[in-house]
């Protein structure tokens, strides 16, 4: 008897709620108002319960009073189903403070991620905006340098998703592009000086040339890998350890590779002023090849115009025949 009446509440008020509410009723949730709240309505029934089980238990042999005396005997009787029933406010108050926090910390998450994510795409937008910003320079005549963003570069350059605010520099991707680029710089010098005359054939076709379409389709560069390709000679190498592979030219002149290598350099030189990337800085010995004329004196006539002009030639005559 004794267990039933201090299990009864516990066990009944639970049924008659998720019966109503359903269990999910019972966690808390910030998406639905306080009356839909399980939890609520137990802090509530629970006292109330036990208020009529230990009332009709105080209450019994006794009768209906309605003056001063009988008033005061019910409080004298009451004590215990009372203090039951005092409790549903402060609980009542409790959840709806527990559910208030809840909400709190919801609408928190919810303006953070919504912050993270304007960050993001403000980061975005402010990158394709600073290209825009930048006006078209031509190369030599062989194209004109746009400086137009390709999506992929913020996707590339930049570490990050929407749900993490603004995307830090992927050093990783700057330093990449460094080093084709000294590694472009060191080959066009080494071609242009004609430093061994028996290995700048596979320096130009299969060195510098690779070099600078990759950089060209890693930057985005379209005036490179579309307009200057075009003019390009497709050529099948026999590649030792590789078998045959095909390769083709930065354009036909030495105008055409040096051209390239500066657009590349240029926009990339752009980009590490957005991220905000420290570049290094470029061997004396090897400034010539971002500024200046020089480059086309060094030979004349030019190693790559030879090279045009006689193995190439011969090759593309050999491979059409």
């Amino acid at each position: 008897m004794l267990l039933s009446i201090i299990l009864g509440p516990l066990l009944l008020a639970p049924v008659l709620i998720m019966s109503v509410l359903g269990w999910s009723s019972f966690r808390l949730n910030p998406e639905k108002g306080l009356l839909k709240q399980g939890v609520l309505w137990l802090c509530i029934l629970i006292p109330v319960l036990y208020f009529f089980i230990f009332g009709a238990i105080a209450w019994h042999g006794y009768e209906i009073d309605i003056s001063s005396y009988g008033l005061a005997t019910f409080f004298n009787i009451s004590t215990i189903p009372l203090t039951f029933l005092s409790l549903t406010i402060p609980l009542a108050v409790l959840i709806s403070r527990f559910h208030a926090t809840e909400q709190t910390a919801k609408q928190i998450a919810i303006t953070a991620h919504k912050n993270n994510l304007d960050a993001f795409y403000s980061h975005r937008k402010e990158l394709f905006s600073y290209f825009d910003r930048l006006e078209g320079a031509d190369y030599f005549g062989v194209f004109n340098g746009q400086f137009k963003i390709h999506p992929r570069i913020h996707k590339n350059f930049f570490k990050g998703n929407p749900n993490s605010g603004i995307p830090e520099v992927n050093t990783d991707m700057f330093s990449s592009i460094e080093r084709l680029l000294g590694a472009a710089r060191w080959q066009i010098d080494y071609i242009l000086k004609n430093k061994d005359p028996e290995k700048v054939f596979s320096l130009y076709l299969l060195n510098a040339c690779v070099t600078i379409h990759n950089l060209s389709y890693t930057l985005g560069l379209p005036e490179i890998y579309n307009e200057l390709a075009g003019k390009g000679i497709y050529l099948d190498i026999e590649v030792e350890g590789k078998g045959q592979e095909k390769y083709l030219s930065i354009g036909t002149t030495t105008d055409d590779l040096v051209a390239a290598y500066r657009y590349s350099n240029d926009y990339f030189k752009n980009l590490c002023d957005f991220a905000g990337y420290e570049k290094a800085d470029v061997k004396e010995e090897h400034k010539y090849i971002e500024i200046g004329g020089k480059f086309r004196t060094i030979n004349v006539p030019g190693t790559i115009e030879m090279l045009h002009a006689n193995e190439i030639s011969k090759l593309v005559n050999e491979q059409k025949a």
